[in-house]
């Protein structure tokens, strides 16, 4: 409808007789309508009055307020216009002068007057509601008529508005999904074998079933058929003698439910102008003992459609709550880093005649894990150095610049040759691949070509296998000299039992602390020690002698028995020509040792609380040559079993082994010099110990922090528990 002509239009106005009723449209008593939760008052007869009349093609409807009309105001607040042809309506909206404010598109029931007085409550029914509309006579039946509606009124206002509305939205929904629905006709069917390659080859659970362990044979879900039964037991992995897949053996009286896990396939097709990847996630279920024709599901989830130069995917999803379909999606790719791909690799081949040409797809032997071919197309593409590290064979640097997204901080992607691209020379490339290197190995090759140098690679190899970097060094002064680190590195590694890593961490660590002592680090035997563990643990308690002596008289006022008790343990020291157990002197011994090894006994009031209630003692693990330095703190229960065993952040390392034999001798000697009443002290800590453990396991209550991260508190602590029957 144009405005102007719709502007040129006789207006509706007012009549004298819609003055008068307007006039008496007070009530002395109000009008009340009860529903059955509210009962709504009015002091007027009518909200909303309404004249109508036709204007050729088009139906024209003068909306008035009561209040204004009694005011003598002729003028219409709304004209509404209405286009049953061309199924469409628009509202002008008029000051109390006649003269044209605005123009609307929005529904009669959203006209802001409309909707502050006629439905202001929208409890009223229907028939309530129309009754409080006064309109011309025969009025009702002309919007019924001309709009070709089935209600009158107001009623059929609304309706022709919600169908014109509908219509609208209809083409516009259709004009939105034509484009997609002209992609989706360019699918073609799967490949012929997808299907069952998707339930059996892409299976990551196969069962074998079987009636009785008395039976000779079982029924395999991957041969899908009868096979020999070796050792079958309930819920028990094993092989299967016939396709040799790894299978859990399931007792067929035991089905009820069964359901396998979830697995994403991938499937890529060629089409017109391009290609597709179509995933899907396909599971199985066994119901009611039927193990040889279980409940298929195979449900496609997205497609990715590469057409030239372009991509788009789309995801099945619901539209608009109406409907489900393949819509686009916001992302070229999901990452689902909780699932794992599998692509289907039979048509590979033929592919990388055509569409796949320009890719390095095909060359992997499989793609890292919980990645998907849109997601790795998409990496590859902008990053050309992942395609051509493939063609080489290099797949682990390739993955790891996938995985990390390493951009040209790393990489020189204006460069087409490899070596220049990796920032390194043809030699050093070699040498990359034939230490099958990822990305650390790649920063220190490119180090020792800035340094134009050669370090050994089983100096960078290890530097690399442990994820250091020579920027890892900063805190030693320049130049640094690699082959001189690692070899400290590893000589401090094997003397102290800790990792590669942790010893270059405590390196560091000691070396700030050092620096905050204001030792002089320059000096060889300062800043590199014989003995860095040693080192590490005398600089810390060093720069925290203060906070240890504050510790330990906070901790001395509130358990004043356990400086009493201490001395009486003393008795129990042990050692022999490797090791030695020592007791603590008192809590600031304790606490300088929690501080040294970076564990909680110099602050968890529960170690206190113990030895108070003569439940567990501290003990002090060293080696016989050096008794002083902290090695591993003891926790041994008062009957002579050890508790807990830890070093440098509640740690074990595998120097620890070593000490065990020795560690069980130290028990026997123990429980050799208990006295009666220490022995009962013992059974009641047993006991204690036990009931701990209970409780622990049955409140779930788990670790936060640290390598133990998330798993069951008690089950820490029983596999650290060490008894003399062991």
């Amino acid at each position: 409808m144009y405005k102007k002509e719709l502007r040129s239009l006789k207006r509706i106005n007012a009549t004298p007789h819609m003055r008068r009723v307007a006039q008496r449209n007070k009530l002395d008593v109000p009008i009340k309508y009860v529903n059955s939760w509210r009962t709504y008052k009015y002091d007027t007869i009518y909200d909303v009055m309404i004249r109508c009349q036709t204007r050729g093609r088009i139906l024209m409807i003068a909306v008035f307020f009561p209040g204004k009309v009694a005011e003598g105001i002729k003028t219409p607040t709304y004209e509404i216009y209405c286009n049953p042809e061309g199924s469409e309506f628009v509202t002008r909206i008029l000051d109390e002068a006649g003269n044209e404010v605005r123009w609307s598109t929005g529904l009669f029931v959203n006209l802001d007057k409309v909707k502050k007085s006629l439905y202001r409550d929208y409890g009223l029914s229907t028939i309530q509601r129309n009754s409080r509309v006064w309109q011309n006579q025969g009025g009702r039946d002309t919007i019924r008529q001309f709009l070709r509606v089935i209600h009158r009124g107001i009623d059929g206002l609304n309706e022709y508005q919600r169908k014109c509305r509908d219509q609208k939205i209809q083409e516009a929904e259709a004009k939105e999904q034509k484009p997609w629905d002209e992609h989706m006709a360019l699918i073609p069917p799967l490949p012929p074998g997808f299907e069952r390659w998707a339930f059996h080859e892409a299976a990551v659970e196969n069962f074998i079933f079987y009636a009785s362990v008395k039976d000779k044979t079982g029924y395999c879900t991957y041969c899908e058929k009868q096979v020999p039964l070796i050792q079958a037991k309930q819920n028990k992995e094993g092989k299967c003698p016939c396709c040799g897949r790894t299978v859990r053996f399931k007792l067929q009286s035991r089905i009820q439910t069964l359901k396998t896990q979830k697995r994403y396939v991938e499937c890529i097709q060629e089409i017109q102008g391009g290609f597709v990847i179509r995933a899907f996630c396909v599971s199985s279920y066994y119901r009611d003992r039927k193990y040889t024709n279980p409940h298929r599901v195979f449900t496609e989830q997205e497609r990715v459609m590469y057409l030239g130069n372009t991509s788009v995917r789309y995801i099945w999803d619901n539209y608009k709550n109406k409907k489900y379909r393949f819509i686009p999606a916001d992302r070229p790719y999901y990452p689902y880093h909780y699932v794992k791909y599998r692509l289907y690799m039979e048509n590979i081949e033929v592919l990388k005649q055509t569409v796949l040409k320009n890719t390095a797809l095909d060359l992997w032997p499989k793609l890292p894990e919980s990645m998907s071919a849109a997601e790795y197309l998409y990496i590859e593409r902008h990053n050309p150095a992942v395609e051509m590290l493939a063609k080489i064979g290099m797949f682990k640097l390739a993955e790891e610049i996938m995985k990390y997204r390493y951009d040209g901080t790393l990489l020189d992607q204006k460069q087409t040759q490899i070596a220049k691209m990796l920032r390194i020379d043809n030699a050093r490339l070699k040498r990359l691949k034939d230490l099958d290197g990822g990305i650390h190995l790649l920063k220190w090759l490119q180090c020792e070509k800035r340094a134009d140098t050669i370090w050994p690679d089983y100096v960078i190899s290890e530097f690399a296998a442990n994820e250091i970097n020579l920027s890892d060094f900063w805190f030693l002064p320049p130049p640094i000299k690699p082959v001189k680190v690692y070899n400290y590195i590893k000589r401090q590694a094997e003397k102290s039992g800790e990792t590669f890593i942790q010893t270059g961490i405590t390196w560091r660590d000691y070396y700030n602390l050092a620096e905050q002592n204001k030792w002089n680090v320059s000096a060889s035997q300062i800043g590199w020690p014989k003995d860095l563990k040693k080192a590490h643990a005398d600089a810390v308690l060093f720069s925290k002698g203060e906070s240890i002596k504050k510790q330990s008289e906070k901790l001395e006022k509130k358990w004043p028995e356990v400086n009493k008790i201490l001395p009486d343990i003393k008795k129990f020291e042990y050692h022999d020509k490797k090791f030695a157990v020592v007791a603590p002197r008192c809590i600031e011994d304790m606490v300088r040792e929690g501080t040294a090894l970076n564990h909680c006994m110099d602050h968890a009031d529960f170690y206190y609380d113990r030895i108070q209630k003569h439940e567990a003692y501290p003990f002090f693990l060293r080696r016989a040559d050096s008794v002083d330095t902290p090695w591993y703190t003891l926790e041994v229960e008062a009957s002579g079993n050890i508790r807990q065993k830890r070093t440098t952040g509640d740690n074990q390392n595998p120097d620890l082994e070593e000490a065990l034999p020795f560690l069980k001798r130290f028990m026997a000697a123990f429980k050799k010099k208990m006295t009666a009443e220490e022995r009962r002290q013992g059974e009641t800590a047993n006991e204690k110990r036990i009931q701990e453990y209970r409780e622990l396991r049955k409140n779930g209550n788990r670790i936060w922090h640290g390598k133990l991260a998330g798993q069951l508190l008690a089950d820490v602590l029983e596999a650290d528990f060490m008894g003399l029957e062991e």
